[in-house]
């Protein structure tokens, strides 16, 4: 199944993607984590064409979203990460806030922060259930289903932010982590191993690689966060492969106001998220002396 979370008016709304692009409208509110654990209730016979609705991100409020990075050797490559092996002792993860929310659709802000605004698609995992030590064996048993996600970054605020030692609002701005189109339950989706993954800029191919690429596949992911207890409807985003403006060696691959800026998961969605800028906002905090 394909669950849409979308707005009505005012207010949100789980629906149930038909094949014919009609979303039927499923009862009570637009709580993915309480529709699964209801049992996945009947969708109701009323329907509305797919292009009338405004999605949203599948997750309203993930208890968590836990992030990957440096799981692709191609992507340590290019990071100046030496051969790309990196240590490899354990996952490279952090909790990425859920304020950073933002539809499959919407507008990313380019802060006034940064010039350096940078995008990674990615495989998102939700889990299903709470769930805590689970053996790599048993992951799949937790997997409720996936989605599409871009851990947008500010380059330029991390490096100024590690210095410091620390890593904060470099990955932390509002709508930097769009996620969607949709959520597909994990039935459908027989090889999250064997997934196609393709970033496109203005229709230019910036990343192409493979799921089955990962250094730390999902069930070792799961195994390692999950020493810490999982909660339903929790988001593990699996990292993401070369391509990423930061590691081109020449011109500037970086996003600008005006791009649009596509991330697709075969078998699962395209997301299309136009950057917008947010230079007439005032800020807090003055980078220029940072």
């Amino acid at each position: 199944m394909r669950i849409v979370r979308y707005a009505l008016g005012s207010e949100a709304r789980l629906g149930l993607l038909l094949s014919d692009d009609r979303v039927a409208e499923l009862p009570g509110n637009d709580d993915l984590v309480a529709w699964l654990q209801a049992g996945k209730p009947t969708q109701s016979a009323f329907a509305r064409p797919l292009a009338d609705c405004k999605l949203l991100a599948p997750v309203a409020r993930p208890s968590k979203i836990i992030a990957v990075g440096r799981n692709y050797r191609s992507h340590n490559r290019e990071m100046s990460a030496g051969d790309g092996r990196f240590p490899n002792v354990v996952p490279s993860a952090w909790i990425k806030a859920t304020s950073t929310l933002a539809g499959a659709f919407d507008d990313v802000v380019k802060p006034r922060a940064t010039q350096k605004l940078d995008y990674e698609t990615e495989l998102a995992v939700v889990i299903g259930k709470r769930c805590r030590h689970v053996h790599e064996d048993d992951a799949v048993s937790v997997i409720a289903g996936y989605t599409v996600a871009s851990d947008i970054t500010a380059r330029d605020v991390v490096a100024i932010e590690r210095a410091e030692g620390n890593q904060l609002l470099g990955k932390m701005f509002d709508t930097f982590c769009p996620m969607g189109p949709w959520f597909v339950t994990a039935d459908e989706v027989p090889d999250p191993m064997n997934l196609s993954l393709i970033t496109r800029v203005n229709g230019e191919v910036r990343q192409e690689s493979n799921t089955a690429n990962m250094i730390w596949p999902i069930a070792k992911l799961i195994a390692y966060v999950s020493q810490m207890t999982l909660e339903a409807g929790d988001i593990i985003l699996t990292g993401t492969p070369s391509g990423v403006a930061m590691g081109r060696k020449a011109g500037d691959w970086f996003l600008q106001a005006g791009d649009v800026l596509e991330s697709e998961l075969g078998g699962i969605g395209v997301m299309r998220n136009r950057i917008v800028d947010a230079a007439d906002q005032p800020t807090s905090w003055d980078w220029a002396k940072a």
